[in-house]
């Protein structure tokens, strides 16, 4: 008999499968998951009484939102304490998952932790919160750093006509980060939107951001609003382009999409190491720089047509990336050495 997953996703909401009510990325993973390790998503309390007389060998908690209703969820793990429990998290300064917390202050129990970053490029400062007497890195077993991102990629989109034919401007989309903050204002001046919630918008504001603000993109399935635009640019903060975590969701989204990306060069360690290859006349410093290299493609199509090429040939890498997750993952909850 196959092992028995459970994802416990803490958006508080039931998810279409085709993403139609929700932008948020680490719960599109989640049911991206589901249908990869045939596993069980719960992603709102109202389904918890369905599952509860169910086993499961492994129960991954995602993310980590601080108003999680972790008390009602607390049912299921302790109903399933032979289980084996992991915190799976795409990012690297996020706190510790609240129903984890709690499962290790009322049971005493480890977890495991999946995530982009190896343990040493985790926040050092969240590993060491005091914990039941101890630090939270000595409540956490095994660390599994994997490629997260690119699960997002689906293959079948470099072969379907799903183009806009009237594609314009550039985009930066996601929540704002403080950190992240820090490069992106030195391309105050580059001509693009940021899409993000009214609430980041005043964040990004007050972070001396200039942009035009618009609502979050939808992301369901073949009807992307991310379609409808020609560029994209990739940011990091500085403790990123120290620490490799893999290139993000938005640069596999972007491909995806057929955006083509242009990237701050301040994240030259994540080109190089992703395995990607990134033309050289996409690297920019500044937003002058930026909107020079896409006013010459706008003016040239054979010059853009030639980098989205380039972007495109990317494909069989990224498929090849997302494979070696995808086995990555099954081996490691269907209970196979990994």
């Amino acid at each position: 008999m196959p092992n028995k997953t459970l994802i416990i996703e803490s958006c508080e909401k039931i998810i279409e499968s085709d993403f139609s009510n929700t932008s948020i990325v680490h719960v599109r993973n989640s049911v991206i998951l589901k249908e990869m390790l045939g596993a069980d998503l719960l992603s709102h309390a109202s389904q918890i009484d369905s599952l509860m007389d169910n086993n499961y060998d492994s129960i991954i908690c995602v993310y980590a939102s601080p108003y999680m209703k972790y008390k009602a969820y607390m049912r299921i793990v302790e109903n399933n304490i032979g289980a084996k429990l992991f915190w799976m998290v795409n990012d690297h300064d996020l706190e510790d998952n609240i129903l984890l917390r709690n499962v290790v202050k009322e049971q005493g129990r480890k977890y495991n932790v999946v995530c982009n970053n190896p343990r040493s490029g985790y926040r050092h400062w969240i590993l060491g919160k005091k914990m039941c007497g101890k630090k939270l890195d000595d409540w956490i077993d095994e660390w599994h750093t994997v490629n997260l991102n690119c699960l997002i990629y689906r293959p079948s989109k470099e072969t379907e006509t799903l183009l806009t034919t009237n594609r314009s401007g550039c985009i930066y989309f996601g929540t704002f980060r403080k950190w992240r903050a820090e490069d992106m204002i030195h391309f105050n001046g580059l001509n693009y939107i940021i899409s993000t919630s009214k609430k980041n918008t005043n964040k990004y504001i007050n972070a001396g951001i200039e942009a035009q603000f618009v609502d979050r993109l939808s992301w369901e399935v073949g009807a992307e609003s991310l379609r409808n635009f020609k560029y994209s640019i990739y940011f990091e903060d500085k403790h990123t382009h120290g620490n490799y975590a893999f290139m993000g969701n938005r640069y596999y989204e972007c491909v995806m999409c057929d955006v083509l990306m242009l990237f701050d060069s301040k994240c030259l360690n994540t080109i190089k190491k992703s395995g990607y290859d990134i033309p050289k006349e996409l690297v920019v410093d500044n937003g002058e720089q930026a909107n020079h290299v896409m006013d010459s493609m706008d003016k040239d199509d054979g010059y853009y047509n030639y980098l989205l090429d380039k972007q495109r040939e990317n494909y069989k890498e990224i498929i090849k990336n997302k494979i070696k997750t995808s086995n990555y993952l099954k081996s490691l909850f269907h209970g196979q050495p990994v």
